[in-house]
Parts: structure tokens; sequence; C-alpha cells
């Protein structure tokens, strides 16, 4: 029963690390003055919290963008650029 576990750990681990790797995000510092497709965690009080993306020529004008079509109650907190 421990190996079945062990192995099934080892599957789902693997897994993961490939879906990762597939969707990758450049967090870096310079990464956020860059255009492109920005991801964001939206932050929502008093709702249901999501990942979303936006373009923008920074990280700084997608977020405005973002935040202008998310309400009120809801924060995008920059994640990376994509891809």
């Amino acid at each position: 029963m421990k190996k079945t576990i062990g192995f099934v750990g080892l599957v789902a681990g693997a897994a993961l690390m490939l879906a990762g790797a597939a969707s990758a995000l450049d967090s870096s510092f310079d990464a956020q003055s860059k255009a492109g497709t920005h991801q964001f965690y939206v932050w929502c009080t008093g709702g249901a919290d999501s990942v979303k993306t936006a373009d923008g020529a920074n990280a700084k004008e997608a977020q405005a963008t973002l935040a202008a079509s998310s309400g009120n109650n809801c924060w995008p907190v920059w994640q990376g650029l994509a891809g």
C-alpha cells in the first residue's frame, strides 16, 4: 500500500512540474516594466478570488486595466509576465 501511495505521489509531483514549466511566468523585477500579457491574482472582498491576465505596456498599465474591470471590491496582485 505504501508503495502505491508513493508512486501516485511521484506521478502527481511530475505532472505538477510539467504543468508549471508549460505555464511559466517571469516574475523578475525587470518583467514588471515589459510589455505583454501580465498575470494577476485578483483578490476580492466578499467574493470569489481568481487568476486573470491583462495586456499592457507594463505591469502597472495592465493592472489598472484589470482593476477598472474587476469592480470596487477587487484588486489585482501582479504575479508575473506570461510566456
